[in-house]
């Protein structure tokens, strides 16, 4: 099986990138570099017609959006324990907070980042900035309660595929220049996940593709 990550350093391709590196698998990288307009060219809209970032090439069939992505790693490779599979209430809860990464707090950050996918008027994109930066801050404060849980990790006991997503909203905090000392509790886990052995080569690949651009 060859496995190839589309990705762009920053996005929210840095999860399934964690995840590759927690499977210890072969695979490749491509780097798509957005600020050029990599994701809107004729060669990357054969792999993904909808122009974002990642995507995750499985012998050349393309596999797109986070979740889905987390999902096929955890099901293909399940000695990762990258989810619960084998535990149906935490299963849901993993897909309940990944849901919610996604639909909201990727939402909210896009208005700030990305205002362009909703609008065009570009006065109309500059007012989306103060009710997404707000919205942002919501919803840190509810990843906050949610590290609040026992556990080393935001699922519990185990690292999961929901701790490399949370590592995408963080960075993103971090671009924002939000004082993440606000948030203890996450901040602790953030920490923990920011030394595991796979998030630091994650790391390096992404720095790589930064150089070789």
């Amino acid at each position: 099986m060859s496995l190839k990550l589309y990705f762009a350093p920053g996005s929210s391709a840095f999860a399934p990138l964690i995840a590759l590196e927690e499977l210890g698998v072969a695979y490749e990288t491509h780097h798509v570099d957005l600020a050029a307009g990599d994701q809107r060219k004729p060669d990357y809209l054969r792999v993904n017609p909808r122009g974002r970032v990642p995507t995750l090439a499985v012998d050349g069939e393309p596999v797109t959006e986070v979740l889905a992505i987390l999902t096929y790693l955890a099901q293909a490779y399940p000695h990762s324990e990258l989810l619960p599979l084998a535990d149906p209430l935490k299963l849901a809860h993993a897909y309940e907070v990944m849901s919610w990464f996604a639909s909201t707090v990727h939402v909210a950050f896009s208005q700030i980042a990305r205002p362009e996918r909703f609008a065009d008027d570009d006065s109309v994109k500059a007012a989306l900035a103060t009710p997404g930066e707000a919205r942002f801050h919501r919803t840190l404060t509810d990843i906050e309660r949610l590290a609040q849980g026992p556990g080393p990790w935001l699922l519990g006991e185990s690292f999961s595929a929901v701790d490399a997503y949370a590592l995408v909203i963080w960075r993103w905090a971090e671009r924002r220049q939000i004082d993440t000392a606000g948030y203890p509790a996450w901040s602790a886990k953030a920490a923990r996940a920011l030394a595991r052995p796979s998030v630091k080569r994650a790391l390096r690949r992404e720095a790589a593709a930064k150089v070789a651009a």
